[in-house]
């Protein structure tokens, strides 16, 4: 029962107000001060900081304030307070949720009247520990922040780096970046399935999926070395295996991997159980989910069909068709579905860069830098928009602050969240894709 479709969606359907700058960071000039998301609420100004949000600016936000341990607050629509309500600390060790993540569950018995995620309990200050060391040293790091992710924010970091360097960049280097954030797109869409099959006790299909995520894995080590990449995309790191019969290779064993999958995701989706937990489960609607600056997969699952592949492209996307699956209602199906069309999609590109693969190693011109020794980059990774700000002073990081797709999407949760029943808070959670070490860097 999947509900998505294939549809590239025109700027031109975002909905657009007095505020509004949708279209601003697709010219070139928009790089020169500003990243914006196409929403009135969320214009990110990055000048050094995590999120570069100035709260002064925006009065009517509260979320935007900082607080205690990262707070993020979705501002309630009714009075929470009254006779019988408590708040419920769920977290920060708990079952059901992996990383170290606190929920302060405002409810009367089991209905959830607001929630707010409280993080901050792992914080490493990797971006700022980064800070005057070598690039290929920094960049070790920054992939390491984010294991599952490490493709994306490599990528993005490095991106960065040579807009402000302003030095060109090998042709098969870019298509080997994308061979690679495709590869791990997969691999965390898959685990997102599992993970919502195994909240509603489909214990086989978890099981299936879990497998065929592993076997991704085994297919990053082959091909680069490590199965979670790590230094596969910098200079001197392993050897990778992406000779002519390498690449038939991996295009083989990911068709059979993604044709197996679609196999699971049939019986799945016809289990009635496991789509009664997860349909009309922590709905965004359309509106909603611009007016938040949501991004990814969760953005997708609201009928919105933004993609930085298709509509801020750095190449070989430039060259490439991607796919851009929908949804309908956002919800948890949805977003479950979207996420199953992507890696349909992803395998799609795969095909397409193996089959397109640089004859010769030429060199492409940087993306244009923000102001001298300032690059600013954004990369669509498995959840969503990833934006990266890095200022260069020679070959050393001078200073980089970062943008995360799940520092976007949590007051979505939080939205969501509100009026569900708390038994339906782990479907929610796992079906936007969280990764914690993503805020607590």
């Amino acid at each position: 029962m999947t509900r998505s479709s294939w549809v590239e969606t025109s700027l031109s359907e975002v909905p657009k107000t007095s505020h509004d700058l949708s279209l601003s960071y697709l010219s070139p000039d928009a790089r020169l001060a500003i990243l914006t998301d196409y929403t009135e609420h969320r214009t990110r100004v990055l000048r050094g900081e995590p999120l570069g949000l100035d709260p002064a600016r925006f009065p009517n936000q509260p979320w935007l304030a900082p607080a205690a341990r990262g707070l993020r607050r979705c501002p309630p629509d009714e009075d929470v307070r009254g006779y019988g309500i408590f708040t419920f600390p769920y977290g920060p060790v708990t079952g059901g949720v992996p990383e170290a993540v606190r929920f302060d569950v405002r409810t009367y018995g089991e209905r959830i009247l607001e929630l707010t995620p409280v993080t901050g309990f792992k914080r490493r200050g990797v971006l700022a520990g980064i800070a005057g060391l070598p690039l290929p040293d920094a960049a070790l790091r920054v992939e390491r922040m984010v294991g599952n992710l490490s493709a994306a924010h490599v990528t993005a970091f490095l991106t960065a780096a040579e807009s402000a360097r302003g030095l060109p960049v090998p042709e098969r280097e870019l298509w080997t970046r994308a061979l690679a954030l495709e590869l791990q797109r997969i691999y965390n869409h898959l685990h997102a399935v599992a993970r919502v099959a195994e909240s509603a006790a489909q214990s086989v299909g978890q099981a299936q999926v879990h497998a065929l995520s592993e076997e991704v894995l085994r297919l990053a080590g082959w091909a680069f070395g490590h199965r979670w990449l790590f230094g596969a995309l910098l200079p001197g790191g392993p050897d990778r295996r992406l000779e002519p019969s390498d690449r038939r290779t991996i295009g083989t064993r990911i068709a059979r991997i993604s044709a197996d999958f679609q196999t699971l995701w049939d019986l799945l989706s016809h289990t009635r159980i496991f789509v009664d937990r997860i349909q009309g489960t922590s709905p965004i609607p359309r509106r909603e989910a611009i007016r938040w600056g949501a991004v990814g997969p969760t953005l997708r699952a609201s009928s919105v069909g933004w993609d930085d592949r298709v509509h801020a492209p750095i190449p070989p996307y430039t060259d490439l068709f991607v796919a851009v699956p929908q949804g309908i209602d956002g919800d948890a199906l949805d977003r479950i579905a979207v996420r199953v069309g992507e890696i349909q999609s992803s395998t799609l590109a795969i095909e397409q860069i193996l089959d397109r693969w640089p004859a010769a190693s030429g060199e492409i011109p940087p993306e244009p830098c923000v102001e001298a020794h300032r690059g600013i980059a954004r990369v669509e990774g498995p959840n969503g928009d990833l934006i990266y700000d890095v200022t260069m002073q020679g070959d050393r990081v001078a200073g980089a602050s970062c943008r995360s797709a799940s520092e976007a999407n949590l007051p979505l949760l939080a939205l969501g969240s509100r009026q569900s029943v708390f038994t339906d808070f782990s479907f929610a959670w796992e079906s936007f894709g969280f990764v914690i070490a993503e805020v607590d860097r």
